[in-house]
């Protein structure tokens, strides 16, 4: 039977029922002429016969034979398989928790390897399972401290829900305002890995998404972090896994100094299909297609703000109402934050949407109404596609870059790699509404160990001396020979640049006598030490550059550093740029508004008055001075908005501050996360909470 005649008789459930036999005796015929090379064809068709199984009848023996050969048990029926292939399957059961589960081949491949005492680097299609390796193994109890490296504050949630059924035999530890137990799972991003005195004994790590290890998938300072945190846990544990998508292999010097096994697997649980529909009249494709398509679809955009136009054009051309829950939380946003911004709108027609520039918490409770199928349509930017788990039939290509950078092969890959889903869907589409790009996959060069030209000064000034390499010891000279800042503070600021810290260090020997007593303070600032400081971290720390054009100026700054400890409600701040500037849009408001607390308050802003304060630490040392600036509490209230600690880290748990500020006294215990998550499981119904409010309570409960 010709191959495309055969797909085509796979899609149609009335010709299968006619002629299952045949059709499951092309397929064996297709399997047992197979090699290596086209095995993968083979395994994509039975996977198109497994789609349609309970149309082949008495044929259905010879689909589940080929699914076991292809090593395809989690798909098998059990309660109809010979005995042949049940001893087969048996051999891949593997108990995590209270639930029996089935690896497919490749799975107990690296599972075994890695219970055996190998390191593994695996690269496989999303659709594969990797992080049901991970459950296997700590359900195996051959580890008490297990630390799981994941990239985003998101994945530390969704992982952490996941992991929630080995409590309460582990404690599961993702911030450092949580004590540790006897047996503890860490799920941290690489920055809290590298917080001082959090992790001590390490069983085993994972690092999630390895691929960023390398220079070309993350050239900031994030790389730089893993790296560290790669290198540092290395040192306490040699034992761990690393897993992300296809890649072409591991490069450079790691290979020759990292004791591991990098395993490739082009194995698929689900099939791809194509469908080019690139067009200069690229808006009315997207309407059109919208009103057609079948099943859950993400939209793929470029960045934040062709995201909410892309969500904003499908809201009023489909004809689609968003279900009960997802118009709650419609009016919730309108009244927490303004009924006119663009998710607002956008929910009410069943579109959510998805990028870093709306709160976490509801970006959450969003992914959730898209899984569960009460919004059909979820418009995302990167920051949904790199590793939040989604179960969706269809994506749509929108665009192919991330902000203005063309997409690659590998990160177009992952972002198909989306559609379809185990269990979920077996076939799944994407649609291409922009060119894809060159097919070529990359290799992962890890800096610390190849020390190349492109590893950052910030990251080998943290290494330890004996594993530098000559040329990095030359490159690093004029950090580790100078003599304006030590270098234990210079370590200390990992998210600082080293020539950054040692340039202010030179100013301020310079300016010593007009600056020394604005920068000696304590506890608060007043208002014109605060502008100082804002002045410092603009002029000299490139304030101007990040932000994302949240502030425009220090003395903005200040002002707006300032205007926290009132603790407005985002509405009311809305309301108040709207009327300074009537005419602006209110989404480009929002954005500036939310941006500013997520870029600046909660982290530029608190790294960089702490930088200052251990720098000027340092020159009162170096000068033999005894008074010393400490803007320690003051750097905790403004990351915190002027809440509690522990009130603001629930935010992690989909909890947002607009919710839990409701009942701040019981869930504000200064700053200890175990209180306040033992106190949120308390909360129940006696706070006047709106049902959406509950909801949220609901589900940031879930899993503590």
């Amino acid at each position: 039977m010709e191959l495309s005649l055969l797909i085509e008789k796979l899609k149609d459930s009335s010709v299968i029922e006619r002629e299952s036999f045949s059709i499951a005796k092309s397929l064996a015929n297709i399997y047992n002429n197979s090699d290596s090379q086209s095995i993968s064809k083979a395994q994509e068709y039975i996977l198109r016969a497994m789609d349609k199984y309970e149309y082949f009848g008495d044929s259905k023996v010879v689909i589940d034979s080929l699914a076991r050969e292809l090593g395809l048990f989690p798909y098998l029926k059990m309660e109809s398989l010979n005995i042949r292939d049940m001893l087969a399957a048996e051999a891949h059961r593997i108990s995590i928790g209270k639930e029996d589960i089935y690896f497919h081949g490749p799975q107990a491949e690296v599972y075994y390897k890695i219970i055996g005492g190998q390191s593994v680097v695996l690269s496989a299609p999303t659709s594969f399972g990797k992080s049901l390796i991970i459950d296997a193994l700590i359900a195996s109890e051959r580890f008490s401290n297990i630390v799981i490296v994941v990239p985003t504050i998101s994945l530390i949630d969704e992982t952490r829900r996941r992991l929630s059924k080995f409590s309460p035999e582990f404690k599961i530890v993702t911030h450092s305002l949580q004590s540790k137990g006897e047996k503890n799972i860490f799920v941290l991003t690489q920055e809290r890995v590298l917080e001082e005195d959090f992790i001590d004994k390490v069983d085993f790590f994972v690092i999630d998404e390895f691929y960023k290890l390398s220079p070309w998938a993350d050239g900031g300072n994030r790389c730089s972090l893993l790296n560290e945190a790669f290198y540092r846990l290395y040192k306490k544990c040699s034992h761990f896994y690393m897993l992300g998508p296809n890649i072409q292999g591991v490069a450079g010097d790691f290979i020759e100094n990292v004791r591991f096994e990098f395993i490739k697997f082009s194995f698929s649980t689900v099939v791809t299909e194509f469908h080019d529909l690139t067009s200069t009249e690229k808006e009315d494709v997207l309407s059109e297609l919208c009103e057609s398509i079948d099943g859950q679809t993400i939209v793929f955009c470029s960045s934040p703000a062709r995201a909410n136009s892309a969500a904003e054009l499908m809201a009023s051309n489909i004809h689609f109402e968003g279900e009960e829950e997802a118009l709650n939380l419609a009016d919730w946003i309108s009244e927490n934050y303004h009924a006119d911004w663009v998710l607002t709108n956008a929910l009410r027609c069943g579109v959510g949407i998805h990028h870093a520039r709306i709160p976490r918490s509801v970006s959450q409770y969003i992914v959730d109404l898209f899984n569960t199928g009460k919004i059909k349509f979820l418009v995302c930017t990167s920051t949904l596609i790199e590793g939040v788990n989604t179960a969706t039939k269809n994506i749509v290509c929108y665009d192919n870059k991330i902000n203005r950078t063309n997409i690659n092969f590998f990160t177009f890959n992952n972002i198909a790699g989306r559609s379809g889903r185990m269990f979920k869907h077996f076939i799944g589409n994407v649609y291409l509404l922009a060119a894809p790009p060159t097919e070529q996959l990359p290799f992962v060069d890890i800096p610390i160990y190849s020390q190349g030209a492109d590893a950052p000064e910030s990251l080998l000034v943290n290494m330890d001396e004996k594993d530098l390499t000559q040329q990095s010891r030359d490159r690093i000279k004029s950090i580790t020979e100078q003599n304006y800042l030590d270098l234990k503070t210079i370590r200390g600021n990992k998210t600082v640049e080293p020539a950054l810290q040692i340039d202010f260090a030179i100013l301020l020997d310079k300016n010593y006598e007009v600056w020394i007593n604005q920068l000696l303070w304590k506890g608060y600032p007043s208002y014109d030490q605060l502008k100082f400081m804002c002045s410092l971290i603009w002029d000299i720390f490139d304030g101007a550059r990040v932000g994302n054009r949240s502030v425009f100026s220090a003395s903005q700054l200040a002002f707006k550093i300032s205007e926290l400890s009132m603790r407005k409600p985002i509405s009311q701040l809305i309301e108040e740029a709207l009327a300074y500037k009537p005419d602006e849009k209110v989404d480009i408001i929002i954005s500036r508004i939310l941006d500013f607390r997520r870029l600046w308050a909660n982290f530029h802003f608190p790294r960089l008055l702490r930088a200052i304060e251990s720098i000027v630490n340092s020159v009162q040392r170096a000068r033999g001075a005894n008074k010393f600036c400490d803007y320690s509490a003051y750097s905790i209230m403004v990351e915190n908005y002027f809440f509690d600690p522990s009130l603001v880290a629930l935010e992690e748990y989909g909890l947002p501050i607009e919710v839990s500020s409701k009942f701040e006294s019981a869930l504000s215990h200064e700053g200890d996360l175990d209180k306040a998550l033992i106190a949120l499981k308390n909360i129940g119904d006696s706070y006047g909470l709106s049902e959406v409010d509950r909801r949220f309570v609901i589900r940031a409960q879930v899993g503590i």
